[in-house]
């Protein structure tokens, strides 16, 4: 063999970042390891795999863009290899790539991952966080396996399994005057404040509540990052919607936050899993999936709390 699957997750790692220092940092090995790599492939192949650019890293070359296709599928089927050989003795081997949604990845992602890998020890999983366009186009190019999200703007050729439904909770700090209602209308925090957390389509979502309540949101702050949204309400600057509903109530402050449900009947999201539909899941990927049934439903979500 005049090259190693070693060298050729290198390549790739090094593909996807755009440069062999960030390809260095992501999968924690040393940047000699990845130029050596590339190199060599680049000998083995006679072909040039990037195109450098001083101080700002390197692109892929159209033949290293197809070599690097081919690789990802070359790596995939290896890792199915070692899958199915693990299978026959009860084991499962290999690694996936999840995405998760942003507000959701730092709630649900360590506990979810982290017993996944602790029933399945041959299995290493890799979380990144996006928000829902980022995780279609990251399925859609084979950068990650699977997407931990929501069922918004999917297209016909993403696989969706339901898992949960998550209804919207009104945010308040601890000592507003409405903290310890068992129910929050929005009309009666019209007058108040709002902090939205200002994500594609979930802001859109966010803000048909108001539509449908016949309230005209006060926008205070807008943030992509659930922290800041909370940090800001914890302290008084303003009320939000949510649905994820952490175990942890307060902010990274210490400050105190109440989740009272919205009244009314609203229209929640659904959480669940988005794979490609018509690509063929490797064994891992069919496991997690199944671990994910396993973990996740309206009653139960991990890093949640639930009514």
């Amino acid at each position: 063999m005049q090259f190693t699957l070693k060298q050729l997750a290198y390549f790739v790692a090094a593909g996807e970042a755009g440069s062999i220092l960030h390809a260095a940092e992501n999968i924690h090995v040393s940047q000699p390891s990845i130029s050596n790599a590339i190199a060599h492939l680049e000998s083995v192949f006679d072909v040039q795999l990037f195109i450098r650019h001083h101080a700002q890293g390197m692109s892929l070359t159209t033949a290293g863009q197809q070599i690097m296709d081919k690789a990802r599928l070359l790596l995939r089927d290896a890792d199915e290899l070692r899958s199915f050989a693990g299978k026959l003795s009860d084991q499962v081997y290999g690694s996936i790539n999840i995405g998760c949604f942003i507000p959701l990845a730092p709630i649900v992602t360590p506990e979810l991952c982290h017993g996944f890998m602790e029933s399945h020890r041959g299995v290493e999983v890799n979380v990144s966080e996006g928000n829902q366009a980022e995780l279609l186009s990251r399925l859609k190019t084979g950068t990650i396996d699977a997407a931990l999200t929501y069922d918004l703007q999917l297209e016909s050729d993403v696989a969706f399994i339901p898992l949960a439904e998550l209804k919207p909770y009104v945010l308040l700090a601890a000592g507003h005057p409405l903290a310890q209602n068992e129910s929050v209308s929005l009309p009666s925090l019209a007058d108040e404040k709002f902090i939205l957390l200002d994500l594609p389509l979930s802001d859109t979502y966010f803000m048909s509540l108001f539509t449908s309540h016949k309230v005209k949101p006060r926008i205070y702050a807008r943030t992509r990052h659930i922290e800041v949204q909370r940090s800001l309400v914890a302290r008084g600057y303003g009320y939000s919607l949510a649905n994820v509903r952490p175990l942890n109530t307060r902010s990274l402050d210490g400050s105190e936050l109440k989740y009272i449900p919205l009244v009314g009947v609203n229209p929640g999201l659904t959480l669940g899993i988005a794979t490609l539909a018509n690509v063929r899941k490797t064994i891992v990927v069919d496991e997690f999936s199944e671990f994910c049934r396993a973990q996740i439903s309206s009653q139960h979500i991990p890093g949640m709390t639930r009514l």
